[in-house]
């Protein structure tokens, strides 16, 4: 076995690696994408690794580390969000010792670049991950929940105040930085400027969109073109009224419950900015509109139980999908981030 720089000749080992190893319990969601390296190519110098059995040409498991400038504590600090870190099933059980390999050669990358702590996202009931990453020393510092809301029904049936949402494609990057830093320029995980300006070719790939109405206002990420997710397993209960619900579609405004199998497009909704309660629906209605007719199955807004508009939006989902975010000091000087922490949508 070594551990070496994951190369494009990798792609479709890597590929067939993540449809294996699906996230969740009860729902359960394997992600498909064209490119393995879709999430890599997001950063300017990323640690991404492989471990491999030279005998078999086997991958046995996978880790990226994404360089990332952020604030933390109020002061500018360089971090590593990691990604895509998996093992390959057909590998050994337990701890593989091809995760420590990968976490042992990964850590050298990270001292060579001078990052200050790691940080990553993993679903709740993935018990393994959590154990693997917790033994390496990281703690778990929020919660963040994906907030899940079907397109069928209307938010909003009121045309006046839909009418008052204005839709702008291509809104200027110095208002929005602008807006940013007041409405969340204290958070732990900010982006700095730097950060900013290395996810410009992003925006201009992804962003769909922002949705304003008065001083209330939010931003849609789609990424559906490149990155779709397929349904292995839902609840017992969805499966029971699927067919119920696809009959009565026919009649009545009634969600879409996905096939086992079946591809689902998705939007995330981020940098919800609500100025006056009532402005959510319209906003909502609006986003809901222009979803249709693009194909989009669900919207997602990623917030934790202690922002202020998580109770309203909670209401209107569905599903809740729960990520806890965790977060490992690399430095004796560097704190772990305090929540809510801000939710960088280029990071998904």
């Amino acid at each position: 076995m070594h551990v070496r720089p994951a190369t494009a000749a990798d792609n479709e080992k890597l590929i067939a690696i993540e449809q294996m190893t699906p996230q969740g319990g009860q729902i359960q969601l394997v992600s498909e994408r064209k490119d393995y390296f879709f999430r890599a190519k997001k950063f300017a110098d990323p640690i991404f690794l492989v471990a491999e059995d030279e005998e078999e040409g086997m991958i046995l498991g996978i880790m990226g580390v994404g360089p990332v400038v952020v604030r933390l504590n109020n002061e500018t600090r360089r971090a590593g969000l990691v990604f895509d870190w998996r093992s390959n099933p057909m590998a050994q059980k337990g701890l593989p010792r091809h995760m420590l390999r990968l976490w042992q050669a990964a850590r050298k990358e990270i001292i060579l670049r001078d990052l200050d702590f790691l940080f990553g996202y993993v679903k709740e009931d993935n018990e393994r991950s959590m154990s693997i990453i917790t033994r390496f020393g990281a703690q778990v510092v929020e919660t963040k929940d994906f907030l899940t809301m079907p397109v069928h029904a209307r938010f909003c049936r009121s045309k006046s105040e839909v009418d008052q949402v204005v839709f702008t494609p291509h809104p200027s990057e110095e208002q929005d930085w602008a807006a940013l830093e007041s409405n969340f320029g204290g958070l732990d995980l900010f982006p700095d400027r730097a950060q900013r300006e290395a996810t410009h070719q992003q925006r201009e790939r992804y962003l769909f969109g922002k949705f304003s109405c008065r001083g209330s206002s939010v931003k849609v990420w789609d990424t559906s073109g490149e990155y779709t997710n397929r349904v292995l397993n839902i609840p017992r209960i969805f499966k029971v009224v699927r067919p119920i619900f696809r009959m009565g579609s026919k009649l009545l405004p009634l969600p879409h419950i996905p096939n086992l199998g079946e591809e689902i497009k998705v939007w995330q909704l981020f940098d919800l900015v609500l100025d006056k309660p009532a402005d959510l629906n319209p906003i909502l209605e609006k986003v809901r509109r222009a979803a249709v007719d693009k194909g989009i199955h669900y919207l997602v807004v990623t917030l934790s139980q202690g922002e202020k508009s998580y109770e309203q939006v909670a209401k209107k989902a569905w599903v809740k999908p729960r990520y806890h975010l965790f977060a490992m000091p690399l430095k004796e000087d560097v704190p772990l981030p305090k929540p809510p922490t801000y939710f960088d949508v280029s990071f998904l």
